[in-house]
């Protein structure tokens, strides 16, 4: 499974075009800033103490099922089907990516309930955002 994160996180910063040399946008989000077209799922928010950071035990949560029925919706030939099952299997490595750098303090509570927000691709927009790539 390492070795599958580790490529997925080398495609995903190959398909970017690699670091970005713009500056960073300000992490601080206003509401025009966020799209207008619904999350499908929604996230959710795990509850947390006040005064405490997010982990990858309380991060933006976003059911990857839901998400990947909907993104292949049409596009399989049987429901749950091939593109849906590398859906998941996308969804779950970009997850397991996103909680080791929220557990290594990569990013701020704020930047992560932006992104989280933001993306309308589950785990996979929230990483690109993250990151300041353009969303997905």
């Amino acid at each position: 499974m390492r070795y599958h994160a580790i490529l997925l996180a080398a495609a995903l910063l190959t398909a970017c075009g690699g670091p970005s040399r713009q500056p960073a946008p300000n992490a601080s989000a206003s509401a025009e800033q966020l799209p207008t077209t619904p999350q499908i799922p929604p996230v959710e928010f795990g509850k947390r103490p006040p005064g405490t950071r997010i982990t990858s035990g309380n991060m933006p949560y976003f059911d990857t099922v839901k998400y990947c029925e909907w993104a292949t919706r049409g596009k399989d030939t049987i429901p749950k089907g091939p593109l849906y099952e590398q859906c998941i299997a996308d969804q779950a490595s970009t997850h397991e990516i996103l909680e080791k750098a929220i557990d290594g303090k990569k990013f701020t509570d704020a930047k992560i309930v932006h992104c989280a927000k933001a993306t309308r691709s589950a785990y996979h927009g929230m990483w690109y955002c993250l990151w300041d790539q353009p969303y997905r």
